[in-house]
């Protein structure tokens, strides 16, 4: 068999389970908590059913980010599953193809795997995230939204500078944020100020701060002083429900924004350094997570070789329990890493790190 033709023939393989996986794994991420947002939507919130299904159409990329990974594991162990049961493994290695000759295909796919994935976990899924937000926000019609929790928006103050308010929560219904902190940005980029405060309230069409401190830089971002007040005026062009729509949580933010946010954390002389840790972990998983699709796709290869018939049932039950593993490392790691125990490098990488390893002893057996 030539190479381009088991190229193109293990590809085909690959294809069909990968896009199974992602259609299966999409509707069972739907079926475990957004649909039953969905409803609430539509029956406290009063917004209307097209408007939902709008919602719910937008946010795809950010579940598939999540599938990608675990279809990469279905459609290798299904395609090797396949090739064994139907002894065409062994024709290959008697036609004197090897394993590892078999893996180029499997890696070229889990590779763009990898970089499709990437992308919608760093850019496309919390921009959905976001808009899918936004919609819901302008259609709704009855009722309140629950508080919301570490906002942050971007806005520009009189003088032209760019403003980045960030509070730990906002309530639409009384025009409350609590602890926000709002960082001034001069024209050239460096931070000029720093301001705390204890809330921020809208009242005759203006923010009031209360209870805050404010801290000056000058134009090479050196501190430069300090100044307590116990009532301010905010300088916002947004009004409650405008800020409810504009504010980007963690998950909404793409890579850039929130590395710039969590560097704004660190440069906080106030700001909970457990937290900001914490923050590290989360991206530096957005960059870890995708890489599972190469990891998987060396866990799954040698994984499906196996002498059973029912080769697409046992693929999916074998999926299931790898993945089950690995989301459990991962979640174990991250508490590590929340903890400082790890640094926030380590807890997102040692997972990949731990199943590559056990991947390439499964490789090394089936290959000799």
């Amino acid at each position: 068999m030539k190479a381009a033709i088991l190229d193109r023939y293990i590809f085909k393989e690959l294809l069909w389970p990968f896009l199974f996986g992602i259609a299966m794994f999409t509707v069972l991420f739907m079926a475990t908590g957004p649909i039953f947002d969905m409803a609430n939507l539509v029956i406290q919130y009063g917004v209307p059913f097209f408007t939902v299904v709008e919602y719910a159409i937008i946010r795809m990329p950010s579940f598939i980010a999540l599938t990608i990974p675990m279809s990469v594991l279905l459609s290798t162990l299904v395609a090797f599953g396949r090739l064994s049961v139907d002894h065409e493994m062994i024709a290959m290695k008697a036609g004197g193809i090897s394993f590892y000759r078999m893996l180029v295909p499997v890696v070229v796919f889990s590779v763009g795997a990898t970089a499709v994935c990437y992308f919608l976990n760093a850019k496309l899924g919390p921009e959905s995230l976001y808009k899918a937000k936004v919609i819901v926000e302008s259609g709704r019609t009855a009722g309140h939204f629950p508080q919301l929790e570490n906002i942050k928006f971007t806005s520009k103050s009189s003088d032209g500078t760019e403003r980045i308010t960030i509070a730990r929560s906002f309530n639409e219904e009384d025009g409350i944020m609590h602890a926000p902190v709002i960082n001034d940005y001069a024209k050239n980029g460096e931070l000029m100020r720093i301001t705390h405060a204890q809330q921020a309230f809208w009242k005759d069409n203006k923010w009031i701060l209360v209870n805050g401190e404010t801290f000056q830089f000058d134009e090479k971002g050196i501190f430069q002083s300090q100044l307590s007040f116990s009532s301010a005026e905010l300088d916002l062009s947004q009004n409650p429900r405008e800020v409810g729509m504009l504010e980007r949580g963690p998950d909404e933010m793409d890579n850039a924004l929130l590395k710039k946010t969590i560097t704004l954390m660190e440069r906080d002389p106030l700001r909970d350094k457990d937290e900001v840790r914490s923050m590290w972990v989360r991206y530096r998983l957005r960059e870890a997570l995708p890489f599972a699709c190469l990891v998987f796709a060396l866990v799954g290869a040698p994984s499906g070789i196996r002498p059973v018939r029912s080769t697409s049932s046992a693929g999916v039950a074998m999926s299931v329990f790898i993945i089950l593993i690995y989301y459990f490392f991962v979640a174990t790691f991250k508490s590590l890493g929340d903890h400082g125990t790890l640094s926030p490098f380590a807890a997102a990488w040692v997972p990949n790190i731990v199943f590559s390893a056990v991947g390439a002893g499964f490789l090394v057996k089936e290959g000799t």
